[in-house]
C-alpha cells in the first residue's frame, strides 16, 4: 500500500497551493504530481478558490504526506505538525497524548481554559470544541489520515479561531484494487498498538474502512492511556458529481501527570504528584459531503454531527478543592458554496461563494471534592453562528490577484441551571477580508505578499468568569459574568518559493498586530476568597504582536533519498505597560506587571529542525531527525523577571527494512536521554510552603518496533 516518499512530497514541500478543482501545483512538471480524488473539493482547506499561483491563500502552505508520518509513527499528529517551520511542542499536562502545539504565538491545545488560536479540521470539519475551542488530537484518527495541510498565519476565510493558522487532516477515502494493510507495534513502557484497514472501490464507488488502539503505562508514575477508533469512508467519485459519508468513534483515556516542583524536577522527573489526574473523552463524528455541476460552475455541500463527551478530575492544591468535571458538546453544523471558474478578459478568473452555520448545545457541570464538596456550576449554551464569504482569483500572465471577505455571527448564551435569574446572551459580528498578490517569476521561483484578518469569540468558560467584583476560583465556579470584547489579529506576510527538479525552498516574514488578547487578571479586593491561590478573572488586555521568520528546504535525490532543514524565529510580546497578568508568584511577594516588548511564555525564540531519510539497498531504510527548541519563559512570569526554560535539543533515529509486502522498523526518540523540560509554571511546593517553578520533564529515550503487512492492491 506504500508508494515512494519523493513524489508525494514533492508537490508540497514548499507548501505550494494546490487547485481545489484539479488539486496540481501549476509550476510543478505534470509528470511530478500525482492527481488527487475529486472528493477532496469538499475537503480540502487549501485553497479557498481556485487555480493560479496565489490560490486565494498568499501565504505560507505546507503538507505532510502520509508515508512521511507512517516512516515515524508519531502517538498524535501533533507531534509531527511541531517539525514544520514556525510550530513548537509542549506537554502541559503531564502526558504524551495531550500535547499542546504554537505557532507564530497562538495555540492548540486540549487544555480547557487556554486560549485558542488555530482552527482544526478534519476533511473541512471544525473540530475544535465549541465549549472552550480545545482540540483532542487524541480523538484524531491519526491512523486514517492521509494527508495534513498547515496554513500559516491568519486564515481570514476559515472562520474563527483562525488567528494563527490552520490545520486540515485529509482522511483516506479508498479507490482502485481492493487492499489491506495490518500493523502492530510495542516499545518502552508496555507500549502496545494496532491497527488495520481495507480499501478498494468499483464502478465509481470508493470505500474506506479502519480501526485502531493503543495503550501504554507511560514513563512516569501513574501516566497510562488507552485509545481506540473506529472509522469509514464511502461514496462515489465523478468527473461532475460525487458524494461521501464519513463516521468516526473514538474514545481515550490519560492519567496525567502535570508539572513538578523544581528542587523534584531536579532528583526524581518521574514523579507524579497528583496522582489521581485524569481525563476520559468519547467522541461520535458523523459527516456527508458531495458536489455536482450547478450551472457553469460546481455547487458542493457538507453536513456534519460531533457529540464530544468528557469527564475530567484534577488534584489541586492543599487550600483548594479538588475538581470533577463533566462537559457535554453536540455540534450540527452545515455548508454550502458555489465555484467558478473561467477565461475573463486577458486573464483567468476563479470565483467562490458560500455560506455555512452550526448549532452547538454545550453543557458543563463541575463539582468540588475534598473542601466544601457539592456541584458548584450547572451551566447550558447553545451556541449558534452563521457565516458566509466570497474570495476570487484573478490571474493575468505571471500574476495572480486574490482577495476575500468572510462574515460570521457567533451568539453565546449563557443559562445557568443552578440559578436561572443570572442567564445572560453574548453576541458577535465580524467581517473579515483578506487579500494578496503572487508571482511567478520565472525559473522555479515565485513571491506572494497578503495582508488580511480574522477574530475568535470569547469561549464559554471565558465569558462565564470575567468578572472582576466577582472572581472565579478556577476551575470550580462559572458565572454570567459582564461581556468580552472579541480578539481580532491582522498580519502581514511576505514570502517566497522555488521548486526545482531535486530542489524545494520557500521563506516567509510576518507581523499580526492583535487586539483584545483574553488573559486571567487577579483578584485584589480585601473580599479576596481565603486559601485559595487561583482566584482571578478573564479580560482583554490591550494590544499584542507578533511577528517572525520562517524558512524551510529539502533536498530529493534520485535513489530516493531526501533532506530536509527548518528555522523559525518568533517573537510575541506585548503592547501595554502596566499591566498585572495573573501569576501564583505573587503569592511569594513577586510581581507580574507586564510592560511593552515583553514576551510571551511558552513561545521559544528560535526553533530549527532537520533530517534525512535514506533508502539503501536490500530494502533497508534509514532516517534521522533533529530539533533544537530556543529559550522560552516559564507560563505566570509574562513580565520576564524569572529565567526562562533552558534551550534544548533532541534527536530520533528510524531503522526500516521492507521485503514484499512485509515491513519491520525500530525508531528511537530522543536519543541521547535529554533531560530537558518542555513546559513550565509556578506554583506553591507543598513541602516548603515556597513558590517555585513548575516544570514538565520531557520523555526520556524511549524505543518502539513496528511490524506491518499489506495485502492485495
Amino acid at each position: 500500500m506504500r508508494t515512494s516518499v519523493v513524489p508525494a512530497v514533492l508537490c508540497a514541500a514548499t507548501g505550494l497551493s494546490t487547485s481545489l478543482a484539479a488539486q496540481q501545483v501549476d509550476t510543478l512538471p505534470r509528470d511530478s504530481v500525482a492527481t488527487l480524488p475529486t472528493i477532496e473539493v469538499v475537503g480540502s482547506i487549501l485553497p479557498p478558490a481556485g487555480p493560479g499561483v496565489g490560490s486565494g491563500v498568499p501565504a505560507r502552505t505546507s503538507t505532510i504526506t502520509n508515508e512521511e508520518l507512517e516512516a515515524w509513527e508519531p502517538r498524535l499528529v501533533s507531534d509531527f505538525i511541531a517539525a514544520q517551520p514556525g510550530f513548537s511542542l509542549y506537554d502541559d499536562l503531564g502526558s504524551p497524548f495531550k500535547t499542546s502545539i504554537s505557532t507564530r504565538g497562538f495555540y492548540a491545545s486540549p487544555v480547557v481554559g487556554l486560549p485558542q488560536g488555530v482552527s482544526v479540521f478534519l476533511d473541512g470539519v471544525p473540530v475544535n470544541e465549541p465549549d472552550a475551542a480545545q482540540v483532542n488530537f487524541d480523538l484524531l484518527p491519526l491512523e486514517h489520515i492521509r494527508r495534513v495541510e498547515l496554513l500559516s498565519g491568519t486564515a481570514s476565510l476559515l472562520g474563527p479561531n483562525s488567528l494563527g493558522g490552520s490545520i486540515n487532516l485529509l482522511t483516506n477515502h479508498g479507490g482502485g484494487p481492493t487492499q489491506g494493510e495490518l500493523e502492530v507495534s510495542a516499545g518502552s513502557y508496555e507500549a502496545i498498538s494496532a491497527e488495520g484497514s481495507v480499501a478498494g472501490g468499483s464502478r465509481g464507488w470508493n470505500f474506506y474502512a479502519g480501526g485502531g488502539y493503543a495503550n501504554e503505562d507511560g514513563w512516569r508514575q501513574v501516566t497510562g492511556a488507552e485509545g481506540y477508533n473506529g472509522f469509514a469512508n464511502i461514496g462515489r467519485s465523478g468527473e461532475r458529481s460525487g458524494f461521501n459519508l464519513q463516521i468516526l468513534g473514538a474514545k481515550s483515556r490519560a492519567e496525567t501527570a502535570g508539572s513538578l516542583p523544581l528542587s523534584v524536577f531536579l532528583v526524581q522527573p518521574d514523579s507524579n504528584l497528583s496522582a489521581q489526574d485524569f481525563e476520559d473523552l468519547e467522541q461520535l463524528h458523523l459527516a456527508v459531503s458531495g458536489y455536482t455541476g450547478v450551472g457553469a460552475g460546481t455547487g458542493s455541500a457538507r453536513l456534519y454531527y460531533r457529540r464530544n463527551d468528557a469527564e475530567r478530575f484534577n488534584v489541586n492544591q492543599i487550600n483548594d478543592p479538588d475538581v470533577r468535571a463533566f462537559s457535554e458538546n453536540r455540534t450540527l453544523g452545515g455548508a454550502a458554496d458555489w465555484r467558478y471558474d473561467a477565461p475573463v478578459g486577458n486573464g483567468r478568473l476563479s470565483f467562490r461563494v458560500g455560506a455555512g452555520g452550526s448549532a452547538n448545545d454545550v453543557r458543563i457541570q463541575l463539582f468540588a471534592e475534598r473542601i466544601d464538596p457539592g456541584q458548584t456550576t450547572d451551566v447550558e449554551s447553545d451556541i449558534w453562528d452563521l457565516n458566509a464569504y466570497t474570495t476570487a482569483d484573478y490571474g493575468v500572465g505571471r500574476v495572480t490577484l486574490s482577495g476575500g471577505l468572510r462574515y460570521d455571527y457567533v451568539r453565546v448564551p449563557f443559562n445557568n441551571l443552578l440559578d436561572p435569574t443570572r442567564d445572560t446572551t453574548s453576541s458577535y459580528s465580524r467581517l473579515s477580508p483578506k487579500g494578496g498578490v503572487s508571482v511567478d517569476v520565472g525559473s522555479g521561483f515565485s513571491l506572494f505578499g497578503s495582508a488580511g484578518a480574522s477574530f475568535r469569540a470569547p469561549a464559554v468558560i471565558e465569558l462565564a468568569c470575567a468578572d472582576p467584583e466577582e472572581p472565579c476560583p478556577l476551575p470550580f465556579a462559572l458565572g454570567d459574568d459582564p461581556p468580552l470584547d472579541p480578539v481580532t489579529a491582522t498580519t502581514v506576510e511576505f514570502g517566497t518559493r522555488y521548486l526545482g527538479n531535486s530542489f524545494a525552498l520557500d521563506g516567509a516574514v510576518y507581523r499580526t498586530w492583535v487586539e483584545n488578547d483574553i488573559f486571567l487578571f487577579p483578584f485584589e479586593e480585601e473580599g479576596e476568597p481565603e486559601g485559595s491561590t487561583i482566584d482571578g478573572f478573564f479580560a482583554n488586555l490591550g494590544d499584542t504582536r507578533r511577528e517572525g521568520v520562517e524558512l524551510g528546504g529539502r533536498y530529493f535525490f534520485r535513489q530516493g533519498h531526501s533532506l530536509y532543514a527548518n528555522y523559525a524565529y518568533t517573537r510575541a510580546t506585548f503592547q501595554v505597560d502596566g499591566v498585572e497578568i495573573f501569576s501564583i508568584r505573587e503569592e511569594g511577594g513577586g510581581e507580574n506587571e507586564v510592560q511593552s516588548g515583553d514576551r510571551f511564555p511558552l513561545i521559544p525564540d528560535h526553533r530549527v529542525s532537520g533530517g534525512a531519510l535514506f533508502q539503501l539497498p536490500a530494502g533497508l531504510s534509514f532516517g534521522v531527525d533533529a530539533r533544537y527548541v530556543g529559550e522560552q519563559y516559564l507560563r505566570g512570569d509574562e513580565a520576564n523577571e524569572e529565567e526562562p526554560l533552558d534551550s534544548y535539543f533532541t534527536a530520533d533515529v528510524r531503522l526500516g527494512w521492507e521485503v514484499g509486502p512485509w515491513e519491520v522498523a525500530g525508531i528511537v526518540t530522543n536519543l541521547f536521554d535529554s533531560d530537558h523540560a518542555t513546559f513550565g509554571t509556578f506554583n506553591i511546593n507543598q513541602t516548603t510552603d515556597e513558590v517555585e517553578p513548575f516544570l514538565a520533564p520531557a520523555q526520556p529515550r524511549q524505543f518502539r518496533v513496528i511490524l506491518r503487512r499489506g495485502f492485495g492492491g
